[in-house]
């Protein structure tokens, strides 16, 4: 009787140390963050179109021009800094499609194209403070999108 008592103890106290600390908060957007150990998940809030502009650092790394919305030409290894009403978005001639979506700022790319920028590569790039929202054209296969 005392040896089930103290295996059960033993696996309960076992099961309690073993579960890894939940940290839960909610972003300035509205975004719901859960952190639990080194993994991190987000679910997003539902995104209202006002009419706001927000500023999107765009830079190309292939070697070929791109075109957006046939009319801004983006030459290999140039940048710009666009600025974005929610309720547009921005169309590639190579494909790949920044809009404002139901969660927010969204990306259509079915050929891997876009990079979403951020941390020490804001930095890298010399993207100013007052951009929100930070964008790399590159090789089809090398963005955030993996191709089949």
């Amino acid at each position: 009787m005392k040896l089930k008592t103290i295996i059960s103890a033993v696996g309960i106290l076992l099961f309690l140390f073993s579960c890894k600390n939940e940290n839960r908060y909610k972003d300035k957007l509205g975004n719901e963050i859960t952190k639990k150990g080194n993994e991190t998940y987000i679910i997003p809030a539902k995104y209202e179109k006002t009419g706001a502009s927000y500023k999107i650092f765009l830079r190309n790394e292939t070697d070929k021009s791109v075109v957006i919305k046939g009319k801004i030409k983006l030459n290999p290894n140039e940048e710009k800094i666009l600025s974005l009403i929610d309720t547009d978005s921005i169309l590639f001639d190579i494909g790949p499609e920044i809009y404002f979506g139901e969660y927010g700022l969204e990306t259509k790319d079915k050929k891997g194209q876009l990079t979403g920028i951020g941390g020490e590569f804001w930095e890298n790039y010399n993207v100013s403070d007052d951009v929100e929202y930070g964008f790399v054209i590159v090789k089809a296969g090398k963005g955030n999108i993996p191709t089949k």
